[in-house]
């Protein structure tokens, strides 16, 4: 697709509308993927730490700093957003096929590639949305 320099008026209602229908879906999903890693390291995993939440800090960190990109609602945030979530993906991955962890590589590779998937609509849609005007 070529490079964009401007838009119409009609184009940008579209790609507005669409940025805010997808931003709270796009929030549901990194907070329910921060959920769902916080759930099994808390409650349902086997490992005996003193300190699990040093574990699970360490874990959610890159989450957590890249929410205030989708709570911002910025375009480069969205593709921070996107980049993060790959290692999520990754991670589920490599769980999904382990005999005992495949709920939660399961759960995290589908989150974390639907997240991916949000990311990078809403940073293209959000992007077009501030193109001037002609």
């Amino acid at each position: 697709m070529a490079k964009r320099f401007s838009i119409t008026r009609s184009e940008q209602r579209y790609y507005d509308t669409l940025c805010r229908s997808y931003r709270p879906i796009l929030i549901l999903n990194h907070l329910g993927l921060m959920a769902v890693i916080a759930w099994w390291h808390l409650m349902l995993s086997d490992i005996q730490l003193k300190h699990p939440l040093l574990l699970l800090s360490a874990i959610l960190l890159p989450l957590a700093l890249s929410l205030w990109g989708s709570l911002n609602g910025s375009y480069k945030g969205a593709i921070g957003v996107c980049f993060i979530s790959l290692f999520y993906f990754t991670s589920g991955v490599t769980h999904w096929f382990h005999p005992t962890l495949w709920p939660i590589g399961m759960s995290e590779a589908l989150l974390g590639a639907g997240l991916f998937c949000l990311g990078m609509l809403y940073a293209r849609w959000k992007g077009l949305s501030e193109l001037p005007v002609t």
